[in-house]
């Protein structure tokens, strides 16, 4: 198991694509980190005026409040967690892990190395590894290059205890793990690149718009959007600031089983060309 896990990692730290996507965050770090700062640094005034009009004649700022959830305070680990949340790492990491994994179909890799009397589980277990380091690398890159950037011109206060931070990064490694895991699962059900990041963008989105159209006669079905793992990401910071995040914690967990069990069923029964 340790030689087929260091021979995919191997071809990961050979893959062109992993350097091309580490390039895409570097960039699309950096660039996120500038315009928060341009954002607050020229809007800043408008919207404290913005919301004292709005108290002054009595107009709900529930858009307003939504709307700036998405941009993070002038501290450190606001900027942290909006770049773990803001979607850069799905849409990123997707194409990344199913362009490295549909690559040992078009290879011919797979057969060769079950020829040689590897088992397929094995094998399976060895993809789902390498494409974690591949999440984490991807990510790592992205989160340092936005919050290095970010340095110079935010603190560090932060309302989170030691003991919320650590649970707030627990959760999102995890998330992490299973947005990993659901990809490669993914790639072995279309065995292609295409196909494979198609379903990872497009049913996140697809789903939340059903959601959101089926909440305007149910209220409560607006709560299950939190479940698409796309979306969960952004209710951790919230949950875990407000004393929860168990629910996103088992989330997790859940992506993670179910794509590992529904992923190594298929390639298991599935031939290898």
């Amino acid at each position: 198991m340790g030689g087929i896990i260091r021979a995919d990692l191997k071809k990961l730290f050979k893959s062109k694509s992993l350097y091309v996507c580490m390039f895409i965050s570097v960039v699309l770090g950096i660039s996120m980190s500038l315009l928060y700062n341009y954002f607050w640094q020229e809007r800043g005034q408008n919207i404290a005026l913005w919301y004292a009009l709005m108290d002054q004649y009595g107009m709900k700022t529930d858009v307003l409040d939504e709307a700036l959830s998405q941009i993070p305070s002038q501290n450190l680990l606001s900027y942290i967690n909006i770049f773990l949340s803001d979607g850069a790492l799905w849409l990123i990491g997707a194409p990344c892990i199913c362009a490295y994994c549909a690559a040992e179909y078009n290879a011919g890799t797979y057969k060769n190395t079950v020829s040689r009397g590897c088992g397929k589980i094995k094998l399976f277990c060895s993809k789902v590894i390498a494409a974690v380091v591949e999440m984490f690398l991807i990510s790592m890159v992205y989160v340092l290059s936005g919050t290095l950037t970010a340095i110079s011109h935010v603190d560090f206060k932060t309302d989170l205890d030691v003991g919320g931070i650590i649970f707030l990064s627990f959760i999102y490694i995890l998330l992490i793990i299973a947005s990993a895991s659901v990809f490669v699962m993914l790639t072995v059900i279309f065995r292609r690149s295409g196909f494979a990041v198609a379903a990872a963008i497009a049913a996140p989105m697809l789903i939340g718009s059903l959601l959101q159209i089926a909440s305007m006669g149910n209220p409560d079905l607006a709560n299950l959007s939190g479940f698409v793992l796309m979306n969960t990401f952004v209710t951790v910071f919230r949950s875990v600031s407000d004393g929860g995040g168990l629910t996103e914690l088992f989330t997790a967990l859940g992506y993670i089983a179910a794509s590992l069990f529904v992923g190594g069923v298929i390639f298991e029964r599935s031939e290898v060309r």
